[in-house]
């Protein structure tokens, strides 16, 4: 008589990949900056709701997310979005306070008017 092998010999076992066979691990796309997010959106809606309190507040955020950007060694995107933010809240700052200052010169005219 021959000898049968049992079923769970090493010679049936399933093969189990090595670790220099195992497919490479890809890194995890970057993030995008969820602060820098927030700051674009406060920015351009500072041109709609209330002008300076958040063109302000966009400010503070885009601060924050280019910390948080230059901190994530490439982990985390957004810079475009930190640029553009700026800029917009920056520009809406500048608008109003020319806006302010032209009134409070034609008011000064206007009182200097009146007085003669």
């Amino acid at each position: 008589m021959s000898e049968q092998q049992p079923e769970n010999t090493p010679a049936t076992w399933p093969s189990v990949p090595s670790e220099e066979s195992a497919p490479p691990a890809y890194p995890a796309p970057p993030q995008t900056s969820g602060n820098a997010i927030v700051a674009l959106i406060l920015s351009i809606g500072s041109w709609i709701i209330c002008p300076i309190i958040p063109a302000i507040v966009a400010l503070v955020f885009a601060n924050m997310a280019k910390k948080e950007i230059a901190a994530g060694e490439g982990r985390v995107t957004g810079q475009g979005l930190v640029t553009a933010s700026m800029i917009v809240a920056w520009i809406n700052i500048g608008v109003w306070a020319a806006v302010l200052v032209i009134g409070l010169l034609i008011l000064v005219v206007v009182a200097v008017a009146g007085a003669l």
